[in-house]
Formats: C-alpha cells, sequence, structure tokens
C-alpha cells in the first residue's frame, strides 16, 4: 500500500516542480536581472577558470570541426604548446557546446553549455534515485536532498572555480550506480542503455573520477554477476567498452601527452597541522554553518540507510553505495592533513561523496515515513511539510528570513565580462603594442576562484603572450615565464641585464607587464625596460616596452605572416648558413610545406623546450607553412 502511494503518477508534480526550480535557479547563475538576454549575450564568463575553458574549448571546437580532433598547436602562448585533454579537462564540455555552434569563439554558446549541465543535475539525480528502486515519492526526496548539496557552498565554490568536468561527472556517476542496479534488478534494455549513456559521458567529463569507481563497481558486478546468464554479461561488459571506445578520439591523446605535466603544486588549502575533529570541523571545504547542519544531518542518515539495505538482502547496493560515499569522503578528509594527496586537490571530493551519502539517507527517510504511516495517519506529513515551506517562502519577508536560506532562494550570480579597469588594460595592450613581439604577463598565485580572464587576452588583442594563460603552472611549456618575481624558475632580482636580454631575445620579448612589486623594481633599474602605463588592477600593476630588436626568428630571417591554432605562415623565408631557427616551441608532430623545406628539432640549453629549425637548401623561400598533425 505504500508503494502504492509513493509510487502514485502524483508524485510527479512536485519531482517537475523540482526540475523547473533547478531551471530556474541556474538562470539566476547569468545575471538574475536580464534572464535569458544574460544567457545569450557575449559577455564570457570570468569567474575561476571558466575564462580558460571557453578559450581551449574555442581551440578544441575549431579543431573539431576543421581537422576532425580535439588536439592543436597553439602558437598564442608560451611560445608554443599542444593543447591536448591533458591540460584543461574541463574544456572538453565547451568544445562540444562550441562544435554545435559552428566551431567558432561563442560565449553566449558557453553560457548556455554550461546552463544546461546545471539544469540536467536534477534529471540525473532522478535517474539514480529511480535506479537504486526508490519510489516517486522517494525520487522527489532524494532529487531534493541532492539540489541542496548542488547549491550549498562546496558545490557553488566548485561551479564558481569552474571545476565543471568534476560536476558533471559527480552526477553522472551517481546516475550510473543507480542504472547498474536498475539493470541487475530488472535487466533488459532500458537499464543497459541507462548504463552505456552515463558511462560514456562520464568517461567524457572526468576519466580519474570514472577510474576512481572502476573498483566498486567491479565488486559489485562480482557480487551480483553470478545470479545473472551470458547475455546480461556480454550486455554490460560490452555495453561498459563501447562507452570507453566512443571517447577513445580523446582519450589516446590523453594517455600520449602526460609528458607534458609538471609535479602538482596546486593552490589547495594549507594542510591541516593534525587531524582532530575541531581541526577537522573548522576545515573551509564544509561550506557555512547551513552546510555543515547539512553534513551532521545527511551523512548519519545515509549510514543508517546502508544499515538498511544491508539488512534487507540488498547488500551489493550497501556496498556499491557505502564504499563510494565513505571512499571519496575518506579521501577527501585524508588530503586536508597529508599534503601529497592535498597537491591533487582531492578534497574536492567531497562534493561526489555527498551526493552519494543522498541515496542511503532518501532510503531511510522513506522507511522511517512508512514506519509513522503505519501508527499516524499519513495523510499528516505532506500538508505539514508544505505548509512550513508556504510559510518560510511566502509569508516572510526576504529581508527577514535567515541568512543561510538565501543561497537556495536564489542562485549567487557568476561574474560575466570584464570590469572596466580590466577593459581599460585590453585597451591599453592594443594600443601600447603590437603582434611584431609577445608580451611576457607576470602570473601572481591564485586561489581556486581567482578569475583565469588573462587566458582570452589572445582574442582580444591579437598579440601573442608567454604567461597569462595558467598561473598554477600545470604544464612544462608554462614554467618558462614570469611567476610571481621568478622568471623561469629563477627569482628576478637575481637576473642580470645580460641574463634578461637573452632570455627576451630567445622568447621575442617586447613588452612585460609587470604585477609584483620585485620585478616592477628589476625591471625599472633595466635600462632597455621603458615604463610606458600603469595598469590599475588588483594588484595594479606596470606595462615595460622592451627596446630591443623584434623578431620571431632567432638565425636567418623572414615576414611573420600569421601564427594560429590551424597553421604559422611566413613570407620571404632567408636562411642563414642553410638554416632558419624560430623562436617556436618545437611538437613532434609538426610538418612543413613546401617540401624542399626540412624542419627539425633544435636543442635548447636555456630553454626547457627545444625549438624549431628549418633547413632550406635554397637561399629563398617565397612562404613556408608549418602545421601540425599529432599522427
Amino acid at each position: 500500500m505504500c508503494r502504492k502511494a509513493g509510487d502514485h503518477i502524483l508524485w510527479l508534480v512536485p519531482l517537475l516542480g523540482l526540475f523547473a526550480f533547478q531551471g530556474w535557479m541556474t538562470l539566476g547563475l547569468f545575471d538574475p536581472d536580464h534572464g535569458f538576454a544574460a544567457l545569450l549575450d557575449d559577455r564570457p564568463v570570468v569567474s575561476g577558470r571558466h575564462p580558460l575553458h571557453l578559450y581551449h574549448g574555442y581551440l578544441g571546437a575549431r579543431s573539431l570541426h576543421e581537422r576532425g580532433t580535439a588536439s592543436c598547436y597553439d602558437p598564442a602562448f608560451n611560445v608554443g604548446y599542444p593543447k591536448t585533454p591533458v591540460f584543461d579537462s574541463g574544456s572538453r564540455p565547451a568544445e562540444m557546446t562550441l562544435l554545435l555552434a559552428g566551431g567558432a569563439y561563442n560565449p553566449g554558446a558557453y553560457k548556455v553549455g554550461l546552463a544546461v549541465i546545471c539544469a540536467a543535475v536534477a534529471l540525473l539525480l532522478a535517474v539514480g534515485a529511480r535506479g537504486v528502486g526508490l519510489s516517486w515519492a522517494g525520487t522527489g526526496l532524494a532529487t531534493l536532498l541532492g539540489l541542496t548539496v548542488w547549491w550549498g557552498r562546496p558545490c557553488r565554490e566548485a561551479l564558481e572555480a569552474g571545476d565543471v568536468d568534476l560536476l558533471l561527472a559527480t552526477a553522472l556517476v551517481l546516475a550510473q550506480a543507480g542504472m547498474l542496479i536498475r539493470y541487475h534488478r530488472m535487466p533488459g534494455p532500458a537499464g543497459l542503455f541507462g548504463v552505456l549513456a552515463t558511462g560514456f559521458l562520464g568517461w567524457f567529463a572526468d576519466p580519474l573520477l570514472m577510474a576512481l569507481l572502476l573498483p566498486l563497481f567491479l565488486i559489485y558486478y562480482l557480487s551480483v554477476g553470478a545470479r545473472h546468464g551470458l547475455l546480461w554479461h556480454a550486455g554490460l561488459i560490452g555495453g561498459l567498452l563501447l562507452a570507453l571506445a566512443l571517447n577513445a578520439y580523446w582519450l589516446l591523446d590523453w594517455l600520449e601527452y602526460w609528458w607534458i605535466l609538471l609535479p602538482l603544486h596546486l593552490n589547495a588549502a594549507p594542510p591541516l597541522s593534525e587531524l582532530t575533529f575541531p581541526t577537522l570541523w573548522d576545515s573551509p571545504i564544509w561550506g557555512d554553518l547551513a552546510d555543515r547542519v547539512l553534513v551532521c544531518a545527511l551523512l548519519p542518515a545515509s549510514v543508517m540507510g546502508l544499515v538498511l539495505y544491508n539488512q534487507t538482502c540488498q547488500r551489493a547496493t550497501a556496498r556499491l553505495l557505502g564504499l563510494a560515499m565513505l571512499g571519496f569522503l575518506a579521501l577527501a578528509v585524508v588530503s586536508l592533513a597529508w599534503e601529497p594527496l592535498g597537491r591533487f586537490g582531492l578534497a574536492r571530493l567531497l562534493v561526489p561523496g555527498l551526493f552519494f551519502a543522498v541515496l542511503p539517507a532518501t532510503h531511510v527517510v522513506m522507511a522511517s515515513l512508512d514506519w509513522v504511516r503505519r501508527r499516524i495517519a499519513w495523510w499528516v506529513v505532506p500538508p505539514l511539510v508544505g505548509g512550513t515551506a508556504v510559510v518560510v517562502f511566502a509569508v516572510i519577508p526576504v529581508e527577514e528570513r535567515p541568512a543561510w536560506l538565501r543561497p537556495w532562494e536564489q542562485a549567487l550570480p557568476l561574474t560575466l565580462g570584464l570590469p572596466p579597469e580590466r577593459q581599460r588594460i585590453v585597451e591599453m595592450l592594443r594600443s601600447s603594442t603590437t603582434p611584431e613581439a609577445r608580451i611576457l604577463w607576470e602570473d601572481l598565485p591564485s586561489n581556486s576562484v581567482s578569475s583565469r580572464w588573462t587566458a582570452l587576452l589572445p582574442l582580444w588583442t591579437e598579440r601573442p603572450f608567454v604567461g597569462g594563460l595558467d598561473p598554477d603552472g600545470l604544464i612544462e611549456h608554462t614554467a618558462t615565464g614570469l611567476r610571481d618575481h621568478s622568471l623561469a624558475g629563477r627569482p628576478v632580482k637575481e637576473c642580470t641585464d645580460a641574463e634578461l636580454l637573452a632570455y627576451c631575445d630567445r622568447l621575442n620579448i617586447g613588452w612585460v607587464v609587470c604585477r609584483s612589486a620585485e620585478t616592477i623594481t628589476r625591471f625599472e633599474a633595466w635600462p632597455l625596460a621603458e615604463k610606458v602605463t600603469d595598469l590599475h588592477d588588483d594588484p595594479a600593476g606596470m606595462l615595460f616596452k622592451l627596446n630591443r630588436r623584434l623578431s620571431f626568428v632567432l638565425i636567418g630571417s623572414a615576414i611573420w605572416i600569421r601564427a594560429d591554432a590551424e597553421s604559422i605562415a611566413l613570407g620571404d623565408v632567408t636562411p642563414k648558413d642553410g638554416q632558419v631557427l624560430l623562436s617556436l616551441h618545437y611538437q613532434d608532430g609538426m610538418r612543413v610545406t613546401p617540401s624542399r623545406v626540412q624542419l627539425q628539432r633544435a636543442e635548447s640549453v636555456d630553454d626547457r623546450i627545444d625549438f624549431v629549425r628549418l633547413v632550406i637548401p635554397d637561399q629563398r623561400v617565397a612562404r613556408v607553412t608549418i602545421t601540425w598533425d599529432k599522427h
């Protein structure tokens, strides 16, 4: 009787209401005062790593549209680097949305894709809840709890930081776990398709999170597989392999380019002095007081739900959900005290841990309500809950509601577009520099939610840069720049004038944006550096012009016609002693035309990455084009 009441079709009404609520909250992320206009306009999201995702999404979409691969060679930053899935995995959803929009730079398409991801979370929560066997009423409750976690501070900070891959994959792996359980309980095409679809999208979103869950899925498979026939096993294994194979077009690149990664030094929170309950409770990863109260209610309920699953002959379900929840939470907690794990940013795994706690917590709540129904009138509960919600959200004025309710009433909008002072910086760079040389941009340490707006500078200024792409320096190509008053890893104040000149000649630096006091002092003391203007930002900086010969050609001569992710074109190429040495990083897979010109790796003693040498038997070549083919 309770099952029939909980599965009544009328329970779909509040569930659909939650879907609508999620859509309304999602729309509020993009300037609630302008609604859909803010979603579709050309102001990019500049919170956290979103500008980097947009930039790499544009490069990947353009490359997919023109060459059928998302990997490309980008000469606009750091003397040229390979844009591959290894660096900036959060750009993959942006690649797909921009590809559907035609492969062009389109901030509106990026925001639409981000909105679809956020809105789909409610649906994926419902899919996971139905998969584990919850009624429609339980599915609605699980979706409500999941959305409460979603709009809490930990998820909100992850969203603002641009951890789109982690958030999307978290909802997908929860849905896949539910579909896997459904496929065991109700074998058929619906469950199998659910496992395949969520698996395909999960690997696409975040392969590392999927890899962490593989052992748990294997344990579940070994626990229930003996009860099924060959067809069930073939469908499941074949479906999972197919999901992996459909992602092979980029996963192979992901495996191939691991070598460009540097040892991680992410801007994680400082490790705890000791792992005790007071220090753990005071850690900022739990969010505000309301988020901590939610965690304190959710985790004990989930543990009771796991015990209940285990006692009602659903041990495999309890094992899968429990190991996932406890595993993610344990990694997140231990990473707070153990620096090696903290360097990998594993504190972010708190989010999937809380999501996996939702399903068993809902299970015990629904079982408790069933127990209550058998002893008092069932009809008392819905009016009581509904009346409380009406009083809180409709009767009490907004200004008088508790502050902790506000994040769940209206989403805090993401930052769209540049403020006036940064727009002036962009205009100053366009007016005070030329494409004849690169701009050296000093990166400063930042936290995860700090804007990476400088990743879009090549599109706004049409100038190449060294620095500005990634202040964290995750790949070795970004380690050659100026970061926190250190030039290529060496304090800039220790560099002599001759060393500075050699560096700027080698990388063809024509202008320098200094953003730290030490760097400004050093370049003010260098006779070849001429102050252009102050840059008003946070922190304030200074633009210097370098009085040196500007050229991307280190040996020989050539006209630098064009350099983008499609090709690099040179005109009137004249060798010296049979060669032309370019201020451009070499990358395996580079091709050159015409065929009489040979492209070689030129070893560099002073740089981490080798440069490009053109061997030309003739005295002059009218035009040379360099392209990159990863194969």
